[in-house]
């Protein structure tokens, strides 16, 4: 009986192998199609991640061109864009900033705006003032100091900055320089009144001249009726001087109210200014020893179109001037060059430069304003003459003077006039 148990137990071991193998194959089975599985997951979330990856770096790259168009927008753009911090620490500096106010980038970014700026400068009317209060300015004027402390006039906005989901970040102030459009108005205002003045000049000019050919006429008799010795005889040339004086100031009062009418030439300009400085050296410097002038002429030739006899009255009381401004004597420096224009159009450039008292502030305030004068016996009607002859051949007249240190006047305008 023995045999026959010990038969049964090895059919029943090799029964439960064979299912353990099956199970073992079908395990084997899940656990291969498992790793298929989470390999083919494995395969795709590779391929989503470098799809990712992909997208994210195309994102970069967009935001990097999109970066580097707004700083190229900023830095191209002719108005001054300065941005602060919450801390009113400078942030943002672009181009034109630089240009408009003097410093550098490098200069300003990451200290305090005041610090920069401050001085003199009206907290009401600045970007810190903004941040604080909330409130924007929108086309104000200002006056700041310049990095080499000059004073310039400012056209300027403010306004908040946030981000996209609204939280405040700093503030930005926009600018520009007003300078320029200050002058044009100073221009504007001041063509409206010699305008005025030229009507009324007129006026009293024809008025004032037929009085005085009478009187001029009565004088005349009476010198005539009057002995040679007699001692009246002074008082009526008093009489005669003094209509004399008021005859010439009638006559440049109409000289200066009429419109200049040119007649122009081709003309060798570097001759036309040595024949005119020698004119002036024989009629005006002969009892002027201490008074010299040196001519500054550029080698090449030059040749322009100007109205010579006009153009002559110009240089004549540019040098009157320069030698009145001169009681100690010294040199008178003329230079002339040419060059081209802004819209490349041929220039001639006039120099007259003198080591004279030079003028005061108000002096240069009224430079060409009728009538006024500095000097005994004057009209003022010198250099308002000068600038309208000069603006009538499409110039420019530009006087730099200081105080005791002398006086250069700048004279510019195209060769050719037509």
């Amino acid at each position: 009986m023995e045999p026959k148990k010990s038969s049964k137990t090895s059919l029943d071991k090799i029964s439960d192998f064979a299912d353990s193998f099956s199970y073992f194959s079908k395990i084997t089975k899940k656990l291969q199609s498992a790793y298929q599985e989470i390999e083919k997951k494995f395969e795709d979330l590779n391929l989503k991640l470098e799809q990712t990856n992909n997208q994210l770096r195309q994102s970069l790259i967009e935001k990097d061109r999109l970066s580097n168009y707004l700083n190229n927008i900023l830095e191209s753009i002719n108005s001054g864009v300065l941005a602060i911090k919450k801390d009113g620490k400078i942030n943002l500096f672009n181009r034109a900033a630089e240009e408009i106010l003097g410093y550098g980038s490098k200069e300003v970014l990451g200290k305090d705006y005041l610090e920069v700026f401050g001085q003199g400068l009206e907290i009401e009317k600045t970007p810190l003032h903004t941040l604080n209060t909330k409130r924007v300015h929108l086309n104000q004027e200002k006056e700041v100091f310049t990095k080499s402390r000059k004073k310039i006039p400012l056209g300027f906005s403010t306004s908040l900055l946030t981000d996209a989901d609204g939280n405040l970040l700093g503030a930005v102030e926009t600018f520009f320089d007003l300078s320029h459009i200050k002058r044009l108005e100073e221009e504007i205002t001041r063509v409206k009144t010699l305008a005025a003045l030229g009507e009324m000049a007129a006026t009293v000019a024809h008025e004032v001249r037929n009085p005085l050919g009478g009187i001029s006429g009565f004088a005349d008799i009476l010198e005539k009726d009057l002995g040679p010795d007699d001692p009246r005889q002074r008082w009526v040339k008093k009489i005669i001087q003094g209509v004399e004086i008021l005859n010439r100031l009638v006559i440049n009062l109409l000289d200066y109210t009429r419109v200049v009418k040119l007649s122009p030439c081709k003309v060798d300009f570097k001759k036309f200014l040595d024949d005119t400085l020698n004119f002036f050296q024989m009629d005006n410097l002969s009892k002027r020893e201490d008074v010299s002038i040196i001519r500054n002429f550029e080698k090449k030739d030059l040749v322009c179109k100007i109205d010579p006899e006009q153009f002559r009255q110009v240089v004549l009381n540019l040098l009157r001037n320069s030698v009145q401004a001169m009681p100690r004597g010294g040199e008178i420096e003329v230079s002339v060059l040419s060059s081209l224009s802004k819209n490349q159009e041929g220039e001639v450039i006039l120099k007259i430069t003198d080591p004279g008292v030079g003028m005061d502030k108000k002096t240069k305030e009224k430079l060409y304003m009728p009538f006024f004068t500095t000097k005994e016996g004057g009209t003022g009607l010198g250099l308002a003459t000068v600038k309208k002859i000069v603006e009538a051949h499409r110039g420019e007249v530009q006087i730099k003077s200081t105080e005791g240190r002398g006086t250069e006047v700048q004279i510019s305008f195209p060769k050719s006039l037509f």
